[in-house]
């Protein structure tokens, strides 16, 4: 049988392991194969590394989602931006 509570306890009370989710890039990672996992993350380092802004930054965001879209995997540039700056659910 479920455990009742109430509506204030429930909006007052919540645990880590409630909040902490995998985001949509982890969740995508591990779908791929090994190689796949393995060529997005360092896809993901360039990017980290790409200390360029604007029209000069060669690896982006922007980039990862259309290279990833194009191969049919449909996920957003501002989900990759979020998991790059660790303010994504699996942070």
């Amino acid at each position: 049988m479920a455990e009742v509570t109430s509506l204030v306890s429930d909006l007052l009370s919540r645990s880590v392991d409630e909040i902490k989710t995998k985001c949509g890039l982890t969740k995508l990672r591990e779908s791929m194969s090994a190689e796949e996992a393995e060529a997005l993350d360092k896809a993901l380092d360039l990017i980290k590394g790409d200390n360029n802004s604007g029209r000069a930054k060669v690896y982006s965001s922007e980039w990862l989602t259309a290279v990833l879209n194009k191969h049919g995997h449909t996920i957003s540039s501002s989900t990759i931006s979020r998991h790059l700056s660790k303010r994504c659910s699996c942070e």
